[in-house]
């Protein structure tokens, strides 16, 4: 009898580790807002100057075309990251001025989304994920730019200018974008 009940015991112990497991529900994917904030700031590059932190959550700079053009990334979700391939798309809202200096009045200002995985830099590993022209000289955007083709982890975003060919379509290195990023937001 008592090999029989060690027996049973033993199916039943067996059955129930290999059992399939318990449906679960869907993990629901929420969108991610940046905090863009002076301590989640994860890297100045070297062009972009006048950096303030607004009370209302933005920041403001000044970034030059020179140099690859100026901007600022921020840790997307802590320093760990996220899944980049969980999100579809990235939404950008911000400001932008060239009264300061500018030296074409018939060229607009061009901008782009970088991110960046794990152990990359603002100049070294980082992946354009695209890019996009301004409206006019100066203004308002919210910009939403597909991203369900990528791929990777993401740690750090940023929301620079784009100088490839800038000097080559007509601006100037010296020419200067005031920029206030409202806010970055990854969306499921």
């Amino acid at each position: 009898m008592k090999k029989i009940l060690t027996s049973i015991l033993t199916l039943s112990m067996f059955f129930a580790l290999t059992a399939a497991p318990k449906s679960t529900k869907n993990t629901v994917i929420e969108p991610i807002s940046v905090k863009i904030s002076a301590d989640n700031l994860a890297e100045n590059q070297a062009t972009m100057q006048n950096q303030v932190f607004n009370s209302d959550g933005s920041v403001t700079y000044d970034a030059m075309m020179k140099y690859g053009g100026g901007g600022i990334s921020f840790y997307v979700d802590g320093k760990s990251g996220v899944k980049l391939s969980s999100y579809k798309k990235i939404r950008v809202e911000f400001d932008y001025s060239t009264d300061k200096r500018w030296a074409n009045e018939n060229v607009t200002p061009k901008f782009k989304i970088v991110t960046y995985g794990p152990g990359t830099t603002y100049f070294n590993g980082g992946v354009d994920q695209g890019y996009f022209d301004a409206d006019g000289r100066s203004g308002s955007m919210v910009y939403e730019m597909d991203i369900s083709k990528s791929s990777g982890k993401v740690v750090k975003i940023a929301v620079p200018l784009n100088a490839w060919k800038w000097v080559e379509n007509g601006g100037s290195e010296e020419d200067l974008v005031t920029m206030t990023i409202k806010s970055i937001t990854l969306l499921p």
